[in-house]
């Protein structure tokens, strides 16, 4: 059994790269093969064709077609830039093909290493993705430089999921693609964080934030600002929430 873990970033020694190698591991501690790849080692370009997706075998070199084909399950990491994944992941999830993708077991890890925003909106491109070429993931991994250690110490725990799912495949039933949107909707229904919007990012990043920062004089007053937003969101007003949140934020943050 394969466990192919793809990393995104440009940077190979970065944060993507420790964060898809945590899930590596605890796929490798159930006995499963691992496998990593840096997409910078690729020559993958811009998906820039008039003749539909079918085109897009010209921008994706075969080997990673064959990997992703080869591999029982994937783990896909991937930087965040300006709220969204970065280019060079979005160019080879535009383009690459993979036949036996039907409930492949898939997880998805986005990191927001700077202000951390895009937190959830840079993970839910990667299971837009996972939904739409009908894998099966499992729940994502969104992390920032304030929960980092907590995901890796979480990643291992995912590894080994993927390979209990991948020892009892299930792919989505139906006589073919179009047959199967039904239960891939039922399915995905179920995947949590990808309803999250901006408001909820800035509540779990002043979440992330209170937890780690002990000792600082400016503790209570975002303690505060923060219990006033998660007020605010029960009684569904969302917009004084974010405004809360926000500020909860804006005082930790350094």
């Amino acid at each position: 059994m394969l466990v192919l873990g793809i990393v995104g970033s440009p940077r190979k020694e970065g944060r993507t790269n420790a964060l898809v190698d945590a899930a590596l591991q605890g796929a490798a501690a159930r006995g499963a093969q691992v496998q990593r790849i840096h997409l910078i080692d690729y020559a993958i370009r811009p998906f820039a064709s008039q003749g539909g997706a079918a085109d897009g075998v010209r921008f994706v070199p075969a080997e990673l077609y064959d990997l992703c084909e080869q591999a029982d399950a994937l783990v896909l990491g991937a930087p965040v830039y300006f709220g969204d994944i970065n280019g060079l992941t979005k160019d080879f999830m535009d383009s690459v093909r993979i036949r036996n993708e039907n409930g492949k077991p898939a997880l998805g890890i986005a990191i927001a290493g700077g202000s951390g925003k895009g937190l959830f909106s840079g993970v839910q491109s990667i299971y837009h993705w996972f939904y739409h070429r009908q894998m099966r993931a499992i729940d994502p991994t969104p992390v920032t430089r304030f929960n980092m250690e907590a995901a890796l110490s979480a990643l291992p725990a995912g590894g080994a999921c993927l390979v209990e799912m991948a020892q009892a495949p299930q792919p989505f039933p139906g006589a073919g693609r179009e047959d199967r949107w039904a239960e891939v909707v039922a399915y995905y229904a179920t995947i949590p964080l990808l309803d999250k919007d901006p408001v909820d990012e800035f509540l779990a990043l002043a979440q992330q934030l209170v937890t780690i920062s002990k000792g600082k004089p400016a503790l209570a007053e975002a303690q505060a600002e923060l219990a006033r937003a998660l007020t605010l969101a029960e009684q569904g007003d969302r917009a004084g929430a974010g405004r809360h949140a926000v500020r909860a934020y804006e005082l930790l943050l350094i």
